[in-house]
């Protein structure tokens, strides 16, 4: 970054909020902003930074928006009357139908980029994904994509369009399924004598879905495309349900496909 920046944290006392406050602490001056002034003072003594709260967004040069999806829109309306001309401001909202309207309404003398890192409060930016979608940056976003270089993500820039339509299939449709997994197994308990290798795989990795459950219903219910989604997923179960010759020949044509475009691709 150009200098020591002040970065304030909204949601700093969330999962993803933590996370964000551990990794930028090197780089800025942080404040951790909550709806309590005491939960904030609790995190910030945790954690060596400020606390406060929303009004105290005021001096800061970045503020990074790390609510609920249903909360985003309404925190970004009332940072636009509280920031100071020339910061920018960050959400990293994991459905960015938002910002449609919020393009409409943003101040003039105020810059805004989101941002969906592809991770979850376990996680940290080094060697993972992180989907830039600028909506007016006025020269933030090289300061942006530098910060996030020395954090060691990897930075890609999309539309808000492509973002949603893109996650409908990448956090949609295989949450979803994991979902209906568990709906299925639920009143047939199985001995654990009786798991396979690969299922064990899938409750461990179920396990990570079900600790981030209400943000993963959330995006079920929020991406514009997720109805249509599960909606297709329905149909490719119902036009395979038999498993006939020819089913299997293009489901076997569709396997070999994907392992194209998914696996061989990205080794």
């Amino acid at each position: 970054m150009k200098s020591r920046r002040k970065i304030a944290i909204v949601g700093g006392t969330g999962g993803m909020g933590q996370v964000l406050v551990k990794e930028l602490k090197p780089y800025a001056d942080i404040i951790i902003i909550s709806r309590s002034i005491e939960k904030a003072k609790q995190f910030s003594n945790k954690f060596g930074v400020q606390g406060g709260t929303l009004k105290d967004c005021n001096n800061a040069d970045i503020i990074f928006v790390s609510v609920p999806i249903n909360s985003t829109y309404e925190t970004c309306q009332k940072l636009f009357q509280i920031v100071k001309p020339g910061s920018l401001i960050i959400d990293i909202s994991a459905v960015k139908t938002h910002l449609k309207k919020l393009e409409t309404e943003l101040p003039d003398h105020i810059s805004y980029i989101s941002m969906h890192p592809l991770f979850g409060p376990d996680g940290s930016f080094k060697d993972y994904n992180v989907i830039l979608v600028p909506i007016k940056e006025n020269n933030w976003l090289s300061e942006l994509q530098e910060l996030l270089d020395n954090l060691g993500a990897i930075t890609s820039i999309t539309t808000i369009e492509k973002h949603d339509f893109f996650m409908s299939k990448i956090q949609v449709a295989h949450h979803f399924m994991y979902l209906i997994l568990a709906s299925y197994l639920s009143d047939t308990p199985i001995p654990p004598s009786f798991f396979t290798r690969s299922f064990k795989k899938t409750l461990a990795n179920f396990q990570g879905i079900e600790k981030n459950l209400n943000a993963i219903l959330e995006i079920q219910q929020a991406n514009p495309y997720g109805k249509k989604t599960r909606t297709e997923i329905k149909s490719l179960v119902e036009k395979f349900i038999s498993l006939n010759e020819a089913e299997i020949n293009e489901l076997m044509q569709q396997i070999k496909a994907f392992k194209k475009d998914y696996i061989i691709k990205n080794e």
